[in-house]
């Protein structure tokens, strides 16, 4: 029988793309090949997989790819993929964490710009009861800058 053959990143962001169960999909890019070697992951198939796990709020398992994601040093993030998690934690009304997301932003050799701040401000005016003023909001968070 003939060993597996090992699995290309362009593959495993496809095979990432149709996989469903977010428990498999972090399987799958956890152990993307059987080789020892080290895997190549690209942007793409950390945008996906930090999706997958967002949207179904395995935030432990996010967190934890993007702790991967801050030590990548071949490429660094796009925006994008902090707005996603930002609106994530919005939607779970997690506040603090998306806050600590925003301000590790820079941690990723990303620059933050108004559109995550927005985010920001957009992901919890919903949720609250206070006055239409952004410090009433976040106002326990100190030093909190753009």
């Amino acid at each position: 029988m003939n060993p597996p053959k090992p699995i290309s990143p362009f593959r495993l962001s496809s095979l990432l793309r149709l996989q469903n169960d977010p428990k498999l999909a972090l399987q799958l890019f956890q152990n993307p090949n059987p080789d020892p070697k080290p895997f190549r992951y690209t942007h793409l198939s950390y945008d996906l997989i930090i999706t997958k796990l967002g949207r179904s709020r395995m935030f432990h398992e996010m967190e934890q790819i993007l702790s991967q994601l801050r030590r990548e040093t071949r490429f660094s993030p796009k925006e994008i993929i902090f707005c996603n998690v930002i609106s994530f934690y919005g939607r779970a009304r997690l506040p603090d964490r998306a806050i600590q997301t925003f301000e590790s932003i820079p941690e990723f050799r990303c620059q933050r710009t108004g559109t995550t701040w927005t985010l920001l401000m957009n992901a919890f005016w919903p949720f609250s009861s206070r006055e239409d003023n952004p410090e009433a909001v976040f106002g326990a968070k100190e030093g909190l800058k753009i």
